[in-house]
């Protein structure tokens, strides 16, 4: 029988963490303290107990400032907000209330909104309760349903006005509708002992009608509860394309009645049903996502190759791609019965998915078999076409009328691109900006993927800074228009299912803005402050971005202390690009190494440096040199709690003996420097040369790992070495 006072204890404490997680979000407080004082604990001391939690203060726009107060903790930013005075209370008895159209679509999403109130409030707002318009406290006024089904022409626009008594989200079509509840979603602050949406006007529109993510699901199968919730949670931050990357050399992942040993011999048994597919789009169309699907072709195709050899270029056997790379598998576009087989296989797919495009991929054909295959050979001397690029170009036009003889738009990444294609296809930019406009100038619709693989672990401002249409571009007005919107990209090499999240989120919420807010918002700071609170919000939707990796340190360490664990992966980052040599990866891999447990970004990117530029402001100043030197400290003492660990637990933690020891070089390194520039002295020749020499060799990654701390500590060192 549960004990009612400790049951009583437990709301007060978890209502407590929602009013700070609240006031946080109000104040713009979260993320502004990354890697700084409260994470990092005193040399030789045990954590504190934590203190009582003073009252909250309430919440209003004097309480921010700068980007804060224009931005409050909106991602995307919308096209235009006006902040005003006064709030809405938020309380249990919050109702709703729909104007004109009401639907299906409408319902759902409206539940699912009061839902989550409750969830980050602690609020029994019953998820269910409609009023009148005229008394409800939040009313949604849509003036029709829009397209059954979602698509690129949909209106989404929408204006969101919130006053003392009451919400009202006003717009053209349930997309619309879709966008401004989510924007209502990010707005909540606690004011005193309850809760508040600020009182606005926000009148929002997309930059772009096209702000995709592809999921690869090919070179690791990805659960559909992965899918699902990848899919709640890029709705959250108003994506709405689902590029779902469904066969490569590693496997073929839908079920085909027609052609059934695409899944029997291509996709070891893990693959998704039809059925499945079509929950699965209309869960994604319930929440304003299209689901695009890829099929790549002619390479790419190994998977395809193992159930029908015949439309390989090489006579086989072939055998599903085990590692990664570019593989020589490409279907033969010389023959008859490829295109007979497509046409039957479009015939199935297009029926499948709804959507007006299909992506037939196109990519890195390395033309190898056909090069080496005498009869393809004879085939392009016959036809006088000159080289494989040529070949290729002959097939896409061949399957382009087959792709819309079935009702749909065929699309694929930029080598695709040739003069004797219809205009009507989209084609997809990967490579650079520069392709984009080439693409839009040849008349052609075109997104672009460059500068959005997510999978290359660039930190959050890298993608930001990556625009379709730059401040220099060269395109004028009508090409402009052409340039239909973006996408970003988890391809699945290195990311098995247990890792997904912290791989995707949340750096894809600060790419999301790049796609929907104006091409003016570029605060690379006011982004990561934004990005921490969408983080937070990214969890109460279930993404593991954050918690996995306490699972991984605690198997990892097997029962013993992770503190140390923690204390490494606190200082270091995946390696950049494709540069992963550490490990064979393939798809086989296991998730059991470091390299997993370590997100794209740490937060010691941007926290480190903010802690050397305040000592450095103030280097007589006690707090900010004991923060530092209680850091390094820090440092070494992990590399003491490493050692003993690494004898009872798995080898695998062997790989990460040069990263502490590099780490505990760079405690040494910033240990003299902090002591010589608070005491007004100078480091000599000789004592700089060996620092930069230390720093130097501590650049070097292990176990595909590489400190983030070192340019902070160059710039302590190049202080400490003035003249």
């Amino acid at each position: 029988m549960s004990d009612p006072s400790f049951l009583s204890t437990l709301h007060r404490s978890s209502a407590l963490r929602r009013r700070r997680f609240l006031q946080a979000l109000g104040t713009g407080a979260l993320g502004a303290s990354a890697f700084g004082a409260g994470s990092i604990p005193d040399a030789g001391r045990p954590a504190s107990k934590p203190t009582a939690v003073p009252p909250s203060p309430q919440v209003s726009l004097q309480t921010l400032s700068g980007a804060a107060a224009r931005t409050r903790n909106l991602m995307p930013v919308p096209a235009a907000v006006e902040w005003r005075e006064g709030a809405l209370a938020l309380n249990s008895g919050f109702n709703a209330a729909f104007a004109r159209h009401r639907d299906r679509r409408l319902e759902a999403a409206l539940t699912r909104t009061l839902s989550s109130l409750a969830r980050r409030t602690g609020l029994a707002i019953d998820p269910f309760l409609r009023a009148q318009p005229a008394t409800a406290n939040l009313v949604v006024d849509c003036r029709g349903a829009g397209s059954a089904l979602p698509s690129l022409e949909d209106d989404e626009s929408y204006t969101l006005e919130i006053g003392p008594q009451q919400a009202r989200i006003v717009s053209a079509t349930v997309y619309g509708a879709l966008r401004g509840l989510q924007t209502l979603l990010q707005l909540p602050e606690a004011q005193g002992s309850g809760y508040v949406l600020p009182a606005a006007r926000i009148a929002d529109r997309p930059r772009f009608p096209w702000r995709g993510m592809l999921l690869d699901c090919s070179r690791h199968f990805q659960p559909l509860e992965n899918v699902r919730r990848t899919l709640e949670c890029l709705a959250a931050f108003k994506y709405n394309v689902f590029h779902w990357h469904l066969s490569d050399d590693q496997g073929f992942r839908v079920e085909s009645r027609h052609h059934p040993l695409l899944t029997r011999k291509g996709s070891d048994g893990l693959f998704y049903t039809q059925a499945e597919i079509r929950e699965t789009i209309a869960f994604a169309a319930d929440r304003g996502i299209r689901i695009l699907p890829e099929f790549d072709m002619p390479a790419h195709s190994t998977s395809w190759l193992v159930g029908y050899p015949f439309l390989g270029s090489a006579s086989g056997p072939y055998h599903i791609a085990r590692r990664f790379g570019i593989h020589n598998g490409v279907m033969d576009p010389t023959r008859a019965s490829t295109y007979r087989f497509l046409n039957s296989f479009f015939a199935e797919m297009t029926e499948l998915f709804p959507d007006a495009y299909f992506h037939i991929g196109g990519d890195e054909n390395n033309g190898h078999d056909w090069t080496v295959n005498q009869r393809i050979q004879a085939y392009m001397r016959r036809h006088r076409i000159a080289n494989t690029h040529d070949l290729q170009a002959m097939f896409n036009r061949r399957i382009e009328p087959l792709v819309r003889r079935h009702g749909k738009k065929m699309m694929g990444w930029e080598e695709i691109l040739n003069p004797h294609l219809p205009h009507e296809i989209m084609v997809e930019a990967w490579r650079s900006v520069p392709a984009l406009a080439e693409i839009v100038q040849h008349g052609y619709q075109g997104i672009l993927a460059a500068g959005y693989y997510l999978d290359l672990m660039w930190p959050a401002e890298q993608h930001y800074a990556v625009d379709p249409i730059p401040a220099d571009s060269p395109l004028n007005a009508s090409e402009r228009k052409r340039v239909v919107g973006c996408e970003a990209c988890m391809w699945g090499e290195y990311v098995p299912p247990q890792t997904l999240d912290s791989h995707i989120w949340p750096r894809a919420a600060a790419i999301a803005e790049r796609f929907w807010s104006p091409g003016t918002v570029t605060d690379v700071d006011d982004m990561y402050r934004r990005m921490e609170a969408a983080s937070l919000q990214l969890e109460d939707l279930g993404s593991t971005h954050r918690t996995n990796q306490d699972r991984l340190l605690r198997w990892f360490a097997r029962g013993e202390d992770t503190r140390p664990l923690k204390t490494l992966v606190q200082a270091v980052e995946p390696t950049k690009g494709y540069d992963r040599r550490s490990m064979p990866y393939n798809v086989f891999t296991p998730p059991d190494w470091m390299y997993y447990a370590v997100p794209p970004e740490s937060p010691a990117r941007r926290g480190f440096p903010r802690l050397v530029n305040a000592f450095l402001r103030r280097p007589t100043a006690a707090a900010p040199k004991q923060r530092l030197l209680a850091l390094f400290a820090h440092w070494q003492q992990a590399y003491a709690g490493y050692q003993p660990l690494v004898a009872r637990t798995p080898p695998q933690l062997q790989m990460l003996q040069p990263l502490y020891a590099a780490l505990t070089q760079c405690a040494g390194v910033g240990e003299t420097c902090v002591n010589a520039i608070a005491a007004g002295q100078r480091l000599t020749p000789a004592q700089a040369a060996a620092a930069r020499r230390r720093l130097e060799r501590a650049t070097q990654p292990a176990a595909d790992l590489m400190l983030i701390v070192i340019p902070g500590l160059q710039t302590l060192l190049e202080r400490a070495a003035e003249t």
